[in-house]
């Protein structure tokens, strides 16, 4: 994923990122949510491009990370 290999060589954004998309008590990410209370499930797109990038960052191949969203999971 290009964007991970972006956001992994900004250490500042990508752990800032990573600090902020977290989970709430009910399971959906604090950061992602609209004016209307909505929230995305956790983790969320964000998350898991931050956890790539993180992966990329430490060494690891772009798209070799996998996660919920790029499996097919729910």
């Amino acid at each position: 994923m290009a964007l991970a290999s972006i956001l992994s060589s900004m250490p500042d954004l990508l752990q800032r990122t990573l600090a902020q998309h977290t989970p709430d008590a009910r399971g959906y990410c604090r950061e992602c949510r609209e004016s209307s209370g909505v929230a995305a499930s956790w983790p969320c797109v964000t998350r898991e491009l931050a956890e790539e990038a993180e992966y990329i960052h430490r060494g690891g191949l772009p798209g070799t990370l996998g996660g919920r969203h790029r499996s097919g999971r729910a």
